[in-house]
């Protein structure tokens, strides 16, 4: 609990991936992907319960199996609760609110104060990712939170057809060096590991992210996001490089 309030650790495993099919239950270092995000949960010592969201049977099913496991279950506490994502907010155009939004209300009842989203696609939470962001956002006061990695304005952009530097002062040769940029100069990219929400925030604005956000810094492996095949042989290599025997 944090702010005397219970936390609900959450996980959408929306069924029909088409990018990689049956994604969410793609064999990881051993583990069907959406259970590395389940096991980072269960391992936060803020979050009181964990609920699974899904309209996919498989993961259904990998989930009674993975639970049903003594030599795996056993090494964790926590409860594990399967909510049925309904159809109308399941399709490619659904979003996440929705699906959040759907489960808070499912234990409204509850006391529920804050809401962690951990996207199945980011598996790598090491370090004890997940309480370091929920103390990171109890502490400085925030209302959510994001996960982002931090990058120099080396940016180009697209404007009127045409490739445009908005650091260069001249031609690329007169611009400032990577360690001459100020903190306030480095932007952020929302890397979706995970999303953490005030639950009246998430009710009232239908958004994760709120009035007062914070993005907590990831970076190496805990940054990495699967989208396509090679992103898991390169999270697969860098595990074996590294020795991890966990994601977590």
């Amino acid at each position: 609990m944090i702010r005397n309030k219970k936390v609900l650790a959450v996980i959408l495993a929306r069924a029909g991936s088409k990018g990689i099919p049956m994604k969410n239950v793609r064999d990881l270092l051993g583990k069907p992907l959406f259970i590395w995000s389940v096991l980072a949960a269960l391992q936060s010592k803020h979050v009181d319960a964990v609920v699974v969201s899904s309209n996919c049977k498989n993961c259904h099913e990998e989930l009674k199996k993975w639970t049903n496991d003594p030599s795996e279950r056993e090494k964790y506490s926590g409860n594990i609760l399967w909510v049925d994502r309904p159809d109308e907010i399941s399709g490619d155009l659904s979003t996440n609110e929705e699906a959040l939004i759907h489960v808070l209300n499912s234990f409204k009842s509850d006391n529920i104060g804050t809401v962690v989203n951990l996207q199945v696609t980011s598996p790598c939470r090491l370090d004890g990712l997940v309480d370091r962001c929920i103390e990171a956002y109890d502490e400085g006061g925030y209302d959510s939170l994001l996960t982002g990695t931090k990058d120099t304005p080396f940016l180009w952009k697209k404007e009127n057809g045409k490739w445009i530097y908005p650091v260069d002062k001249n031609d690329c040769c007169d611009r400032k060096m990577r360690q001459e940029f100020t903190e306030e100069e480095f932007t952020y990219h929302d890397n979706g590991n995970l999303y953490i929400t005030e639950s009246r925030i998430l009710l009232d604005k239908e958004c994760r992210i709120g009035y007062n956000p914070c993005v907590f810094e990831t970076s190496g492996i805990n940054g990495l996001q699967i989208d396509e095949e090679f992103d898991f042989e390169l999270i697969e290599t860098m595990a074996k490089v590294k020795k991890l025997g966990s994601l977590i």
